[in-house]
């Protein structure tokens, strides 16, 4: 499953294909303010009896609720739907009968069940909504990773090597010789063999000789055959080199 944004006209196309739901109307379903309320009462709960530390952010279902709503979504389906996309340490009620009777105005969570087994497509959407929860730490995750592949240390190789496939400024062999392309594979082989050796070290790891010969072998046997390999053995035999590249 890819991890994307769900847009109001899928949310909208889902409570069109979801209309046929039986919801009972005869008692009052809480508002998403009501569930705020109760959210925030659990929260400092959870934090009072030392369950949870006092910074940690807690995601609310009550904002899913709303979102649910504006696209038209059956009240208590979406109000399920919403609470289900919590993960369970968070999630409140605790169980899926006290939100049945407590929240959504039922006798119990016989209808949920029924729901869901007519309708598999709600537990599609649950599994969507919980992936697109994971876009929230995107911005984190890519500074994270921009910043420890900015330290100079050779620690930092496999972030840097990432970052750099993300930009496209680094190619993988695997990549190249998927890709059948030997003009691009010749033009990185060339940029690379301008690099010194201490750049190669720092920009493949301390396994730089070995991916030079094999992109070599790989796009030019015969001039590999008879090319001596541009890293030397004692090259490789510690991190501590001069801070000027020279070899």
């Amino acid at each position: 499953m890819s991890v994307r944004k769900i847009t109001q006209l899928e949310l909208e196309n889902f409570a069109l294909g979801i209309e046929g739901v039986e919801d009972a109307d005869a008692k009052t379903l809480l508002s998403v303010a009501d569930v705020r309320a109760k959210e925030l009462l659990f929260v400092k709960m959870l934090k009072d009896g030392g369950k949870i530390s006092g910074n940690e952010e807690i995601p609310s279902w009550a904002d899913v609720y709303q979102q649910l709503l504006n696209a038209n979504i059956r009240p208590r389906v979406a109000a399920y739907i919403a609470w289900a996309t919590m993960p369970k340490k968070y999630r409140y009620p605790e169980t899926q009968d006290k939100l049945a009777v407590e929240f959504l105005g039922l006798t119990s969570d016989r209808a949920i069940a029924t729901w869901r087994k007519k309708y598999p497509e709600i537990d599609m959407m649950i599994s969507q909504l919980q992936a697109e929860a994971m876009l929230e730490f995107r911005p984190g995750a890519f500074h994270a990773l921009g910043t420890v592949a900015a330290d100079p240390s050779y620690r930092a190789n496999p972030d840097r090597r990432l970052f750099f496939e993300m930009t496209k400024d680094y190619t993988p062999r695997q990549k190249i010789e998927g890709d059948g392309n030997s003009t691009v594979g010749h033009k990185l082989l060339g940029q690379l063999k301008k690099l010194s050796t201490a750049q190669l070290l720092e920009t493949l790891g301390s396994d730089a000789l070995e991916i030079m010969k094999e992109l070599e072998e790989e796009l030019d046997p015969p001039a590999a055959e008879a090319a001596s390999p541009q890293i030397g053995e004692h090259d490789l035999g510690g991190q501590d080199e001069d801070d000027d590249g020279n070899e």
